[in-house]
C-alpha cells in the first residue's frame, strides 16, 4: 500500500512539474521579450536632445521629428515613452517663461507629432491649448496655431472634450476656437454639439459664430459641413466681423 502511495505521488509530481513547465517557459520568454522592447527604446538623453531640437528651426527639426516617429513606432513601450515625454515638455513650456519663438516651435513640432501617433491621452492638454498661436499672423493655417491643428487630425473623437470647452469654458476664446474645432470637424455629432451650446452662450462673438456655422452646415452636397459658399461668411464669423 505504502508502495501505491509512494507510486502516485511521484507521477503526480512528474505530471504537476511538466504542466507548470510551460507557463514557466511563457513567462522566461515574455520577460525576455519586454527587456529587449525596452533595451530597443529611446535612450533619456537622446530624447532630451531631440525634445531640445525641436525648439529650433531648420533641417535639424524635420531629422529630430523623423527620428522620434520612427522610434516611437518601434513598440508600444517606445511610443509611451516618447509621447509622454512630448506631454511633458510641452505642459512645461506651457508653464515656465521661456522665449516665445522656443515655446511655439515646440509646440508645432510637439502637438504635430502627438496627431501623427493618435496620442488621444494628448487631447485634454491641446484642447487646453487650443487658442495657442504665433501670435504673427491672424491665419487659421497648421503653421500659425499647431495645437488647434493637431486636434483635427483627431478628428469626431475630438468633439466631446470640444463640446465641454464650448458649453463650460470661461473663455470666450477658447470656447470660440472649440466651435471652430467643432464646426471644421463636421458631421452630426458636430451639429449636435453646436446646436446645444448656442441657447446658453452668453458672448455675441461666439453665439454669432456658432449660428453661422450651424447656417453653414446646411449644405446639400455635404450635410453637415460647412459650405464652400457660406465658408467665407463662416470666417468673417470667426473673426467677429
Amino acid at each position: 500500500m505504502n508502495c501505491a502511495i509512494l507510486s502516485v505521488a511521484f507521477w503526480l509530481v512528474i505530471v504537476l512539474t511538466l504542466g507548470w513547465l510551460p507557463t514557466d517557459v511563457a513567462d522566461v520568454h515574455s520577460s525576455r521579450t519586454q527587456m529587449q522592447s525596452r533595451a530597443q527604446c529611446i535612450q533619456d538623453s537622446e530624447l532630451s536632445e531631440n525634445l531640445a531640437i525641436l525648439k529650433l528651426e531648420g533641417t535639424a527639426v524635420a531629422k529630430a521629428h523623423d527620428s522620434l516617429l520612427a522610434k516611437a513606432k518601434t513598440s508600444p513601450e517606445c511610443r509611451t515613452q516618447i509621447v509622454e515625454a512630448l506631454i511633458r515638455a510641452l505642459e512645461q513650456a506651457s508653464k515656465d517663461n521661456m522665449n516665445q519663438n522656443e515655446k511655439f516651435f515646440l509646440w508645432q513640432s510637439g502637438a504635430g507629432l502627438l496627431a501623427e501617433l493618435r496620442a488621444t491621452e494628448a487631447l485634454d492638454l491641446l484642447i487646453t491649448n487650443i487658442n495657442l498661436t504665433d501670435g504673427w499672423s491672424a491665419s487659421l493655417s497648421e503653421y500659425h496655431v499647431p495645437a488647434l491643428a493637431a486636434i483635427l487630425k483627431f478628428g469626431v473623437p475630438a468633439i466631446p472634450k470640444l463640446q465641454t470647452v464650448l458649453s463650460k469654458d470661461s473663455d470666450p476664446s477658447k470656447r470660440i476656437f472649440a466651435a471652430l474645432a467643432i464646426a471644421s470637424i463636421g458631421g452630426s455629432q458636430a451639429r449636435m454639439a453646436l446646436t446645444s451650446a448656442l441657447p446658453s452662450e452668453t458672448d455675441p462673438c461666439v453665439k454669432k459664430f456658432v449660428d453661422v456655422s450651424l447656417q453653414a452646415f446646411s449644405n446639400k452636397a455635404k450635410p453637415n459641413h460647412i459650405s464652400s459658399e457660406l465658408n467665407g461668411k463662416w470666417l468673417s464669423a470667426f473673426y467677429c466681423r
